[in-house]
C-alpha cells in the first residue's frame, strides 16, 4: 500500500511539474509577443516621427537651394538625441535605409542629421568592440553614412582571420582612403567575392574623383585571380582606358577564365584596336570565350564586326553562341544600327532572331 501510494505520489508531482513548464513556457512565449509588439509600436512611432521630422527637409533636387543644415526643431533633436540604445539603433538603420534612395543635397541631409544626433559616436563605438560582428556593423554604418574614419583605423581590420570583417574594412579603406584608396589589393590574400565587387560598385558611384585608378597595376601584376577579374571590372566599369595595355596583355593567357573576362572588359571599353585580333583567335577559343567575343564585337558595332557576327549567328549550331549573337543582331536592328532582311533566312534561324527581336 505504502509503494503504491508513493508511485501515485510521484505521478501527481511529473503531471504537476509538466503543467507548470508548459504554464512557464506559454507564458515566455506572451512575455515575448507583447514585447514584440511593443518594439514593433516603437518602431511605427519612430517611422512617423521621421516622416515628420526628417522627411520635410528633404529639398528638391533639381532647385536651387543649398541646405547647409537642416533646421530640425530643437525639441525634435532633444527628443531623438535622449533615446535609449535599442531605438538609436532603429534610428541608424532608418537613416540608413533613407540613405539608399536619396542623393546630393538630401544624402548630405541624412548625414548631418546622423551626425548632430551623435549617431556617428555609436558606430565609431562599435568598431572599438572585441567582437567582429560588431565592428563589421560599425564599418557598414560608418560606410554607408559617409563619415570618413582613418586609414589607420581602418587597416588593423584588413588582416582579420574573419572574412566579413576584411570585406567591410575594405569597402571603408575604399571609400575614405584620400591617398590610396584601393591599397588593399595589394594585400588581399582571399578570394574577393560578387558581393565585394557590388560594394565596391556602389562606393565608386557615390564617389568623388579621390576614389578613381586605372586599375592597370593589379591587373597586370596581382597574382590572385579574383583581384585581377574584380579590377577589371572596376576598370571597365570606369571606362578607365589607361588599363587597356593591361588587360590586353590578358589575352594570351592559358587560363580561359582571365581570358573570358579580359575580352568582355575590352569590349566595355570600346578597344576598337583589337578587333582584328579578337576575330583572328576566335575559332580556336572555347565558348565561354567565344561567347565574350560576340559581345565585343556587338559594343564596337564596326561594319567589320557586324558582317562577323552575321556570319556567326548563320553558321554557327552551339546554342549559346547562336542565341548571343542573335540577341545582339536584335538589339542593333531594333535600334536602327543594322538592317538585315530575315526573310531570307534557315527557317529556325529566322525564329530565334524574330524571338528576339520581339523582346526589344
Amino acid at each position: 500500500m505504502s509503494n503504491s501510494t508513493t508511485f501515485i505520489t510521484i505521478i501527481e508531482i511529473i503531471i504537476a511539474s509538466s503543467i507548470l513548464g508548459i504554464l512557464i513556457v506559454y507564458s515566455a512565449i506572451i512575455v515575448r509577443r507583447i514585447g514584440n509588439m511593443h518594439d514593433q509600436r516603437k518602431k511605427l512611432n519612430l517611422d512617423q516621427l521621421i516622416i515628420e521630422k526628417i522627411l520635410p527637409q528633404f529639398i528638391d533636387e533639381h532647385s536651387q537651394s543649398v541646405v547647409d543644415i537642416p533646421a530640425l526643431d530643437p525639441s525634435v533633436l532633444e527628443e531623438l538625441s535622449l533615446m535609449d540604445k535599442k531605438n538609436r539603433q532603429l534610428l541608424i538603420d532608418t537613416l540608413i535605409r533613407l540613405r539608399w534612395h536619396v542623393a546630393g543635397t538630401n544624402a548630405l541631409i541624412l548625414q548631418k542629421i546622423y551626425i548632430m544626433l551623435n549617431l556617428n559616436q555609436d558606430s565609431l563605438q562599435k568598431i572599438q568592440s572585441s567582437r567582429w560582428f560588431v565592428n563589421v556593423q560599425g564599418l557598414h554604418e560608418l560606410t554607408l553614412m559617409d563619415y570618413a574614419i582613418s586609414d589607420i583605423d581602418i587597416l588593423r581590420f584588413n588582416l582579420s582571420e574573419v572574412s566579413e570583417l576584411r570585406s567591410a574594412a575594405r569597402s571603408a579603406f575604399m571609400r575614405f582612403s584620400k591617398n590610396e584608396p584601393f591599397r588593399f589589393f595589394d594585400e588581399v590574400r582571399d578570394p574577393l567575392s560578387v558581393w565585394d565587387l557590388i560594394g565596391f560598385f556602389r562606393i565608386l558611384d557615390q564617389s568623388n574623383d579621390n576614389a578613381k585608378s586605372s586599375f592597370a597595376n593589379w591587373i597586370r601584376y596581382s597574382r590572385n585571380k579574383t583581384v585581377v577579374i574584380c579590377c577589371m571590372k572596376l576598370a571597365a566599369h570606369e571606362r578607365s582606358v589607361e588599363a587597356i595595355d593591361s588587360i590586353e596583355g590578358l589575352l594570351n593567357v592559358n587560363d580561359h577564365t582571365l581570358r573570358s573576362h579580359a575580352i568582355n572588359a575590352l569590349g566595355h571599353l570600346q578597344a576598337l584596336h583589337t578587333q582584328d585580333h579578337l576575330i583572328k583567335i576566335y575559332a580556336n577559343q572555347p565558348v565561354e570565350c567565344q561567347r565574350e567575343i560576340i559581345f565585343a564585337l556587338g559594343a564596337f558595332r564596326t561594319p567589320v564586326a557586324i558582317e562577323f557576327l552575321k556570319e556567326q549567328f548563320m553558321t554557327t549550331r552551339v546554342f549559346e553562341i547562336e542565341n548571343h549573337a542573335a540577341e545582339i543582331l536584335a538589339r542593333l536592328m531594333q535600334k536602327g544600327l543594322i538592317s538585315w532582311s530575315v526573310q531570307n533566312l534557315q527557317h529556325d534561324k529566322e525564329h530565334i532572331l524574330q524571338y528576339y527581336l520581339k523582346q526589344y
